[in-house]
């Protein structure tokens, strides 16, 4: 089990991307969630492939490989914009593959028709590179009930912050679309906001998660995906303590 606890590279600490995958090595963990374009949110400007390249130089293997979010929008117009975010969203999902990464999540703002044609000719796509496509929950179940009954071949990232400022605290999204989950986002809230607390610091109850994805037969990773806050100066300290807590819950 323990080779399937991960954590998303960029958790709130503006240091150099060699000294992040570094930490995050020395702290036990065997594989990351890394971000499709850049070193997200660092502003080192080092490229995709330099932050892989950080990767394999400590060990470790890719959960998934995150699209950017500023695409995404595009997806709900069937005109502008649209041809060519599908296109860059293919891009990203070779690019991935050529790095050994066989799941890529994306966000989606809200489901229509457009989007379920956009993420249908995604997905086939991603099909044919030997790559999942997961889209993440931002909302609630509606949209994906809708997206999941078009689109064959589109699974599904859990995260456990932005579920629980839609009512779900335990884990009931994640069993709703258990045959679509691949991966997921785990991370503590107050439920009204996109807190991304570590495990354990806010409202959402992750005992009962661990028993509904051990009940069904989840075989995905566990990926911590929560932030730095006031509370955390070393990173270090805030990587030990998330592995403790994601051992604690999952592992």
């Amino acid at each position: 089990m323990k080779d399937r606890l991960s954590i998303y590279a960029y958790c709130g600490f503006d240091v150099t991307a060699e000294e992040r995958f570094r930490k995050i090595k020395e702290a036990g963990f065997h594989k990351v969630g890394v971000w499709c374009y850049n070193d997200f949110n660092t502003n080192s400007g080092i490229s995709e492939y330099e932050q892989f390249k950080f990767v394999k130089e400590q060990g470790l293997a890719v959960s998934y490989a995150h699209a950017p979010i500023k695409y995404a929008p595009y997806l709900m117009n069937k005109y502008y914009g649209a041809k060519e975010a599908v296109k860059t969203h293919k891009i990203y999902i070779k690019g991935a593959r050529e790095q050994g990464v066989d799941i890529v999540v994306i966000h989606l703002p809200e489901v229509n028709t457009a989007v379920i044609d956009h993420v249908a000719e995604i997905a086939e796509f991603a099909t044919g590179q030997c790559v999942k496509l997961a889209v993440e929950n931002l909302t609630g179940d509606k949209p994906f009930d809708e997206l999941f009954a078009a689109v064959k071949d589109v699974y599904f990232c859990y995260d456990t912050c932005h579920a629980l400022m839609f009512g779900d605290s335990n884990g009931a999204m994640a069993e709703r679309y258990m045959d679509r989950l691949v991966t997921t986002h785990l991370s503590d809230g107050d439920g009204e906001k996109d807190c991304h607390y570590m495990l354990g610091k806010g409202k959402y109850d992750f005992a009962a998660l661990a028993e509904k994805l051990a009940k069904n037969g989840y075989s995905g990773d566990f990926v911590l995906e929560a932030f730095r806050s006031a509370e955390y100066t070393d990173i270090s300290a805030f990587l030990s303590e998330g592995k403790e807590q994601l051992e604690r819950f999952f592992g």
